[in-house]
């Protein structure tokens, strides 16, 4: 007669197969940026408008909370673009990407992101009196030689942005080295998971539902710009766990664990320039953000926490699953 195996051995061998996976994975990369580490990132700025990349910025100054996982601290990356006030002759932006890196193999890169932006009253926060030239893109990739700005209508990489106002019908975006104007839906080697790139689309008013408000120090700031509520379907004024995951030839970005785009490098045909990551701002229009000195204030990017941690093979995590089920094979037996 057979009996069944020892109820506390089978959690044992649970706990095993638990932790034999996690051990499957490690961190290549991480940064918290609670230490002035500028000199180790790269900054590429297209030298188009008044960029700029803050790599040791408190933003608590503006009544924004420590992000996810920080402990308490409020220092980050902040990302600006076409901050002048003037006209610029071509779309403004800047990337930044850690000096020397190259991930290789299937890796998934996190990180905590903020999108403020000086309200227009348009874009549900502010006034109808209030800024203007607010709508910009957070950007964020893999897959970069880090090397050369990332930007819309410019790229090595895969990279995503969201602009975070809402306040443009392509508000959720992919662009690549193989299509570097953006994806549009329905183009080939894309999926988005809306169906849309609008924040009019069900998903985006789903995981974003709005009615956010800008912090009580920015109001302080700018009441006629920073007092309103934000949309449904924008993202802004929050912080978000984004993960993007490079598995062998596909790309997807996830924001608080709910998919929204897919990307399969397999039929490109200007492969990206190298395994490095990358985090960037970049202007949606060559108009100027007005007030120039409340723009360079308000309208910004922020993201903390990064980590870069390794997928482990599936042949790996397949082999564990094989001894772990002969091992309950023995344990069976000496039971019987």
């Amino acid at each position: 007669m057979h009996k069944n195996p020892n109820p506390k051995l089978a959690l044992l061998l649970v706990s095993v197969a638990t932790v034999s996976v996690s051990h499957g994975q490690s961190v290549l990369f991480s940064e918290n940026f609670d230490a002035n580490h500028s000199a180790n990132w790269t900054v590429n700025n297209n030298g188009q408008g008044v960029n700029a990349a803050n790599l040791f910025f408190d933003y608590s100054a503006l009544g924004i909370p420590s992000a996810p996982n920080s402990g308490g601290s409020t220092i980050g990356l902040k990302l600006g673009a076409n901050l002048g006030g003037a006209t610029s002759p071509a779309l403004a932006g800047i990337s930044v990407s850690p000096t020397g890196q190259s991930f290789s193999g299937d890796y998934t890169l996190k990180f905590y992101w903020w999108h403020n932006w000086l309200g227009s009253g348009t874009t549900g926060i502010g006034s109808a009196s209030g800024g203007s030239g607010s709508t910009q893109l957070s950007t964020f990739g893999v897959l970069s030689a880090g090397a050369t700005p990332n930007l819309a209508g410019t790229a090595d990489s895969v990279f995503f942005g969201s602009t975070g106002d809402g306040a443009s019908s392509g508000d959720y975006r992919v662009y690549s080295s193989d299509k570097p104007a953006s994806y549009a839906v329905g183009d080939a080697n894309v999926t988005y998971a809306a169906g849309s790139r609008d924040s009019a689309a069900s998903l985006y008013q789903t995981l974003f539902p709005g009615g956010l408000s800008a912090p009580a120090a920015q109001t302080a700031i700018s009441a006629t710009t920073q007092s309103g509520m934000t949309l449904a379907g924008t993202a802004g004024f929050a912080w978000h766990d984004v993960e993007i995951t490079k598995e062998g030839s596909a790309v997807t970005w996830k924001v608080d664990g709910t998919l929204l785009a897919t990307v399969d490098t397999a039929g490109f045909t200007v492969a990206p320039g190298g395994n490095n990551i990358l985090f960037g701002m970049s202007d949606t229009s060559t108009g100027a953000g007005t007030p120039a000195n409340l723009f360079e204030q308000l309208d910004f990017t922020l993201i903390d926490n990064v980590s870069v941690t390794s997928v482990p093979e599936p042949a790996t995590i397949g082999l564990m699953a094989v001894g772990l089920g002969a091992m309950l094979l023995k344990a069976r037996r000496k039971q019987a």
